[in-house]
């Protein structure tokens, strides 16, 4: 399908409706592919074709490079949708939007390298600074990158870097987008979750970055860069945007989980009880609405800021630091809500759920690792929102 901006542009919901629809689509193919994801730790050729054919990768490209330039509720419906099928293949789409939205804001020139050759290219890396030392023209760029999603089919590196003076002070915190040619990927996801994403480790040695192809952290998190180019998309804050796409595949997974449990409640007995549904307990019934009702409350947080972020970008407004200290408090809040889901619905369901062949265990893996961002820390989002609300101006995270 042929894309432009004028057709499909930021929020458009022609083009959220039908990359929803494609997400849906592959479903059964994702289900297909989750075991051999897991087993080899990295996502299947097979499946990465796929995710790629539907345009899944390209949501957050520029449009005049064949991107969607889609709105940040797009990213949401689209990972939730594929978190039903599989946590990680769900997670890989969210974390290679996020990688291409900051990515694309250094600069016109860094948007063409990118993505010119195909709207397609992945990025994977990680932000954790590295030194960084000046040279003509650039950066030379050295150190280890973890947790990189999808590091092994991607096209493109992104590496934190500290740029530092000649007396060793910080000059500013930056992202430097390379070759992945140019790394090397050294493979130590060893996790008990999320194993198909193939989060492994990124090296890089003196490799030299072009200034068009460098990001400032500290401009980027201030929300007070100038926009390459005129897509709506770029007026998003970064910390929505690099958010949310996480909190897709975790609702998604809770779905699945539901509905694993309301399906088999039916048939499932209920050991030493008097029942032989699960589903003729009183007890059941209303902890399958708890869960149910948490995971409504996860997906209710996350899609309003959704909106709220898409709106004021249109709009051309930026958001202030109550409501973004607000936000931090409810990303964590509905991570929260969906773990005691799945506790809860792994109480219903019985120690059955740890059975290797039940898909339950699988998404209660995926979702607790998930879950574990440091993005979605409870603790510090609750801190963050209730400093803001009592007037104390002390600082806790610069990712708000």
């Amino acid at each position: 399908m042929n894309v432009n901006a004028a057709e499909f542009g930021h929020g458009s919901i022609s083009v959220r409706n039908e990359l929803v629809a494609r997400a849906r689509d592959l479903q059964p193919l994702l289900r297909k592919y989750a075991l051999q994801a897991e087993a080899e730790r990295r996502s299947p050729t097979e499946m990465t074709a796929a995710l790629a054919d539907a345009g899944l990768f390209r949501m957050l490209v520029p449009g005049r490079l064949g991107g969607y330039e889609a709105g940040l509720r797009t990213v949401l419906e689209v990972t939730e949708a594929l978190g039903e099928a599989d946590g990680s293949a769900a997670w890989l789409v969210g974390v290679a939007s996020v990688a291409s939205w900051m990515a694309g804001l250094a600069s016109v020139e860094a948007q063409d390298d990118l993505f010119a050759g195909t709207p397609d290219a992945r990025i994977a890396g990680g932000s954790t600074p590295a030194p960084a030392r000046q040279v003509e023209g650039g950066l030379l760029v050295s150190g280890r990158w973890a947790y990189a999603s999808g590091a092994n089919t991607a096209s493109w590196a992104s590496m934190g870097a500290m740029v530092l003076a000649a007396d060793g002070q910080i000059l500013d915190m930056v992202l430097c987008i390379a070759s992945a040619a140019e790394v090397k990927i050294e493979q130590t996801w060893q996790t008990v979750g999320m194993r198909g994403t193939g989060s492994d480790t990124i090296v890089a040695e003196d490799v030299f970055v072009p200034e068009h192809r460098i990001i400032s952290l500290g401009s980027l998190g201030q929300g007070v860069w100038p926009p390459p180019s005129g897509e709506f998309m770029y007026r998003m804050p970064l910390v929505p945007v690099a958010t949310l796409p996480l909190l897709g595949p975790l609702l998604g997974l809770g779905r699945a989980a539901l509905n694993l449990v309301v399906e088999k409640a039916p048939t499932k007995g209920m050991h030493h009880t008097v029942f032989t549904r699960q589903s003729d307990s009183v007890g059941v019934q209303i902890r399958i609405a708890e869960a149910s009702l948490k995971l409504k409350t996860a997906r209710l947080h996350c899609y309003s800021i959704a909106d709220e972020v898409d709106s004021a970008a249109v709009r051309g407004e930026q958001l202030d630091q109550a409501t973004r200290a607000e936000y931090r408090a409810q990303y964590g809040h509905a991570a929260r809500e969906i773990l005691e889901a799945f506790n809860i619905l792994i109480d219903v369901h019985g120690a059955g759920a740890f059975a290797e062949s039940n898909p339950l265990q699988q998404y209660w893996r995926d979702v607790n690792v998930g879950a574990r961002h440091a993005a979605l820390n409870t603790t510090v989002g609750y801190e963050v929102l209730g400093k803001v609300l009592l007037g104390i101006h002390e600082p806790v995270s610069p990712v708000v």
